[in-house]
């Protein structure tokens, strides 16, 4: 047995016993690495931290991500495969790399911050409770509530349990930080069209559309699927698929027409014609029959007379008007035609007041909008401004075939409407089959006329006012659906074979794209700086004394077997223990230690004694 002075407390030194053992040639062995394990520790050291703050790093180009939604670029195609399998992938992947990343970090720190702690002069009982906090973070809040009774270590074991709390949170966000979400895109593609509209070349090589008007009224009673094509007076070109949901930008031409009265006409009643001017040295005849009061007649027309000897066409739609128009009285002679309609036992004829006018025909091409799923035109299109009062025109010669064809057929006579006003036999009105469908568009009714001419003797005298407008919208709400019907039936029928096209869709779809999730990036990067900060403050990162190792790298059982078979004073110590009760050992552990062993010189490391000093606090 010796003497050696192993504690200093308050400059007064206390010596007790303790037993020298020979130096063992394990130790001996050791002591040739000490200068190696310290520089493995060094290693270690800047290991832990680059990885924390690359952890950090991570989080904050997450951020950055983000802020600006560049991860929204990351995206796959939607399929039960992708949707079921990619998710789990991404989730499984996220938690395997956080689970290997803050295991290595927690090794690394807990590795160095209990080196670190074993180095310092700290009481036996804290670094027993900083020892037992790194067991997990259940251990460490125990530590910390145990430091309400005896404080030893109140800091240190409270960054163990927020460092170990960290990575709990991190383990948890994990799973959440990135995921697929579904979300609904667009991407322009090209799909077949049928044309709604022809170039005006393809109008020349069909003679029966005249027969085709009789089927005008039935395009008001379809449905806006099965009257794809048309909307109004505009015609806009189909899809061949309905399989892409999305919109389709497609060519839509919209008809107007703009209605104007013919002055200075001659009606002859024995013939029936009307000669109309046109121009200084020529005239046109027109087929024009006694109409009753309130109807419409579009005028089937023939050329009489050209000087030139050249073969024209008429412009647009001719058309005899016996309702009430709202007319300058000083135009009203140069405009209106005196009529007479004899009834029989009535002395004195009915004069009715005849008008005839011109509905010139037009067509405007704009780009239409429409749904593939439906093929219908999404939102009008844009028209002329309708005409709010009467005005005159002058005859006008067709530089389309067109406007002179779509005249043409509604003007055919063949297309009866099976009413028939008769008074005497000169005054024999039939009315189209056209004739009816524009009175129905500005509200006449041709049916109620013929049942109070044919039962109630009513006599022509007329009480409706029609508007420019009114007519306008007639005739080319008329032409546009002739032109659509002779497109459905194709030239096989009687129609016009519709052109092929192609037109760019902007198709809606669902995809998946990868997404960051905001509150759990927020946790996740409040842990990781909070990491990296406690890591700096245990393992004592600025603490230039590097070069001292402590005597035991770390406090377990075997570990506190051989610091007890050491240090006698310790045992003296923990001998007067009577109960071994966990208040009491570490009631009894209040007492400095510092397990430290200073390497100057590795070569001069020779001697294995361990300078292990104690003292009471």
């Amino acid at each position: 047995m010796s003497k050696t002075c192993v504690s200093c407390c308050l400059n007064a030194c206390r010596c007790v016993s303790t037993t020298t053992f020979p130096p063992s040639a394990d130790w001996k062995s050791g002591s040739k690495n000490v200068s190696k394990n310290a520089r493995n520790g060094l290693f270690s050291a800047h290991v832990c931290y680059i990885l924390h703050v690359m952890l950090v790093m991570i989080h904050v180009i997450l951020v950055i991500f983000y802020s600006r939604h560049w991860e929204h670029h990351v995206t796959l195609s939607f399929t039960p495969t992708n949707n079921d399998v990619w998710p789990v992938v991404l989730s499984a992947s996220l938690q395997a790399f956080y689970t290997t990343y803050t295991a290595v970090l927690l090794f690394l720190t807990q590795q160095l911050a209990i080196a670190r702690t074993l180095v310092r002069r700290l009481k036996l009982t804290a670094i027993h409770d900083i020892s037992g906090a790194w067991a997990g973070l259940g251990s460490a809040l125990s530590s910390v509530w145990r430091q309400a009774d005896i404080p030893a270590s109140w800091w240190t074991t409270s960054a163990v349990a927020a460092y170990l709390a960290s990575i709990t949170v991190l383990h948890v966000t994990s799973s959440t930080l990135l995921q697929f979400q579904t979300f609904n895109t667009s991407m322009t593609t090209s799909v077949p069209t049928t044309l709604g509209w022809l170039d005006d070349s393809s109008y020349g090589s069909f003679a029966n559309l005249g027969f085709i008007t009789p089927s005008l009224p039935v395009v008001n009673h379809l449905t806006g699927l099965v009257s794809a094509g048309l909307s109004n007076t505009t015609l806009y070109d189909t899809l061949k698929t309905n399989t892409i949901a999305g919109n389709a930008t497609v060519n839509a031409t919209t008809l107007t027409s703009h209605c104007g009265l013919i002055p200075n006409v001659t009606y002859s009643a024995n013939t029936s014609t009307a000669i109309v001017p046109f121009g200084p040295n020529s005239f046109r005849v027109l087929n024009a029959s006694t109409l009753w009061s309130d109807q419409i007649h579009i005028v089937p027309w023939m050329e009489y007379e050209d000087p030139y000897n050249e073969v024209t066409e008429l412009n647009g739609v001719y058309l005899m008007v016996s309702t009430l128009l709202d007319v300058e009285p000083s135009v009203q002679d140069e405009v209106a035609v005196n009529m007479t309609w004899a009834i029989p036992d009535v002395d004195i004829p009915y004069i009715i007041q005849v008008y005839f006018v011109q509905c010139s025909l037009s067509a405007n091409t704009t780009n239409g909008v429409v749904d593939m799923q439906t093929n219908s035109l999404l939102g009008p299109t844009s028209i002329s401004q309708p005409s709010t009062q009467w005005e005159m025109n002058q005859f006008e010669l067709s530089n389309t075939s067109w406007q002179a064809q779509i005249g043409s057929a509604l003007a055919t006579p063949d297309s009866s409407s099976g009413v028939i006003f008769d008074g005497t036999p000169s005054q024999i009105t039939e009315l189209s089959a056209a004739d009816e469908y524009i009175m129905s568009l500005v509200g006449l009714n041709l049916t109620n006329e013929y049942s109070q001419f044919l039962y109630d003797r009513a006599r022509p005298i007329s009480n409706f006012t029609l508007r420019p407008d009114e007519l306008e919208f007639a005739v080319a709400r008329a032409a546009a659906q002739l032109i659509w019907i002779a497109g459905q039936l194709g030239t096989s029928n009687g129609g016009i074979e519709s052109g092929n096209g192609t037109a760019y869709v902007n198709e809606e779809f669902i995809a998946l794209r990868l997404n960051i999730n905001l509150l759990p990036l927020a946790f996740a990067t409040s842990a990781s700086v909070i990491m990296l900060g406690l890591a700096l403050h245990m393992t004592r990162a600025f603490d230039a004394s590097h070069d001292i190792q402590a005597a035991i790298p770390n406090i377990g059982v075997l570990q506190l077997l051989w610091l007890g078979h050491r240090s006698a004073s310790i045992n003296q110590v923990l001998e007067d223990v009577q109960h071994p009760t966990e208040a009491n050992l570490r009631r009894a552990g209040m007492i400095d230690v510092c397990l430290t062993k200073t390497m100057s010189d590795e070569e001069k490391l020779e001697s294995p004694i361990d300078s292990l000093s104690s003292g009471e606090a």
